[in-house]
């Protein structure tokens, strides 16, 4: 069965305002562990007059490889919890900064772990997640009279076009769902009376419309 995994779409923001503290969540999806620091590096820059920036993020598809920072905070009140609110909605591939104004009021342990759960879950639920599939590469090679009957072929079995290029014939690569590569290949070789072949150049991760 295809493995699939769900980031962000994009940054979103949410500002919220507890105990005359402001707390702003930046969150976003991200590549790798290198996109994640760099993403935090930019919060920081923009909010660089702040008292902490908080963050946490999961760079990996599989969920494995994860960091955290209270960044000045007492240790386990900021940093893990923006984590572990990460992990509940299962979300992965994904950072979050949240930034503290200090307001003069003292949130204690509790209070804190509550305030930086709440503003990442706030922007969390503002923002527009995407979910990504594992696929197969597959390129073809047809004649322009055959190209249109390859084309619904792949479209009808989950499958999303990276490229087309056209000379002599036309030549389209696509992601095709695991689940569906032997599908694809009977329906490719039905419409073209086994002329045309899907060649594979290994896997990867793309948005199948449902």
């Amino acid at each position: 069965m295809s493995k699939n995994y769900t980031t962000l779409l994009g940054e979103t923001s949410e500002r919220t305002e507890i105990r005359r503290s402001v707390f702003i969540a930046t969150v976003a999806g991200i590549e790798d562990d290198e996109d994640a620091e760099k993403f935090v590096r930019a919060v920081r820059k923009r909010y660089s007059d702040a008292t902490h920036n908080c963050y946490a993020y999961i760079s990996d598809e599989n969920g494995t490889a994860a960091r955290f920072s209270d960044d000045g905070e007492p240790g386990g009140t900021a940093g893990q919890p923006i984590l572990e609110v990460l992990k509940k909605k299962g979300l992965v591939k994904t950072v979050a900064v949240v930034t503290r104004y200090f307001g003069g009021i003292k949130l204690g342990a509790g209070g804190l772990v509550g305030a930086y759960t709440e503003s990442v879950a706030k922007a969390l639920d503002s923002a527009v997640t995407v979910r990504f599939t594992e696929c197969v590469r597959m390129t073809v090679e047809c004649g322009y009279q055959e190209y249109s009957a390859v084309e619904n072929a792949f479209r009808k079995n989950r499958a999303v076009c990276e490229s087309v290029s056209y000379a002599d014939g036309v030549t389209a690569t696509y992601f095709v769902d695991t689940d569906f590569a032997e599908k694809v290949r009977d329906a490719v070789a039905a419409v073209t009376g086994g002329a045309v072949v899907p060649s594979e150049s290994g896997c990867g991760y793309a948005v199948i419309p449902d």
